[in-house]
Parts: C-alpha cells; structure tokens; sequence
C-alpha cells in the first residue's frame, strides 16, 4: 500500500522536474512537444486520481485518530484544491508548448519560473504526506490497507 503511494509521489516529482527542464534544456521541437504533452497528461489525469485516493479513500479511514494526523489531513485536503493556483499556469504553458514547440523561446521565461513554484508547492506538500500521512496508513490493520488499495486501483480501471 505504502509503496504505491510512494510511487505516486515519485512520477510527481519526476514530471515536476520534467516541466521545470523542459523550460530550460536544449532539445529538439519534438522532444519539447512530446516532454511537454507528457507532463499535461501526467497532471491533468494521473494526479487528479492520486488526490482522490487521498481525499476519498485515506483521509475518512484516518481522521479522528489525533490531532496532528487530523491537522495534516486538512492541510493535505486544502492543498489539493490549491495547489491549481501553481498548476493551472504550467498546465496553461506545456499545452502551448506542446501544439507550439517553436514557441519555446517566448514560453520559457515565464515557465521556468511557474514550474519551480509549482515544485517547490508540490514538494511541501509531498513531505508532509510522508512524515504524517504515510506513517498512519501503514499503521492500518492489513485488511483496510487492502480495501485502500482495491479502491485506488478501482479509481485506474
């Protein structure tokens, strides 16, 4: 259960990083395009579904188990909904870069920046799922760890 978990963050932090190189390595047009188009898919489908797994499936199982965990939960619930504020305008620029790879030069400027604060966001967010979070869910009796996961991989079927 922890290990998929994990594995989510993982592919969050790799198409995070990949938003933030894409503004500022030399590639090819179709390198960018294609690197481009795989962090929109990554953020605009694969995340949505690890949220919901957090929200719908890990946090009404924790909650109320104590004061910290319950603190995290909300914490971790709000930076769901906010974390569109840095996601939108990087979303916004990939798509452009992604129909428009000769436009790299006029997007990366303002995408460098929008993926850094982006990361930086996730990567707050990230760790405190990790040291709260994560610990509680593998403290669950095994039997609710396997519900858990049923329902993740439900989410992906």
């Amino acid at each position: 259960m922890i290990a998929a978990l994990e594995g989510c963050h993982e592919r969050i932090r790799r198409f995070g990083g990949l938003a933030e190189r894409v503004a500022v390595e030399a590639a090819t047009d179709a390198e960018r395009a294609e690197a481009a188009a795989a962090v929109v898919r990554y953020f605009t489908i694969a995340l949505p579904l690890h949220a919901a797994d957090e929200d719908l499936s890990l946090a009404p199982r924790l909650v109320g188990r104590d004061a910290a965990l319950d603190a995290a939960l909300a914490r971790m619930t709000a930076d769901h909904v906010e974390h569109a504020a840095v996601l939108d305008p990087v979303l916004a620029l990939c798509r452009q870069l992604a129909a428009a790879p000769a436009t790299h030069a006029a997007l990366a400027p303002t995408l460098g920046p929008a993926a850094a604060a982006m990361v930086a966001a996730f990567a707050a967010h990230l760790a405190l799922e990790e040291a709260i979070v994560f610990p509680a869910v593998a403290a669950l009796p095994a039997a609710v760890q396997r519900e858990l996961r049923a329902e993740m991989l439900a989410r992906r079927a």
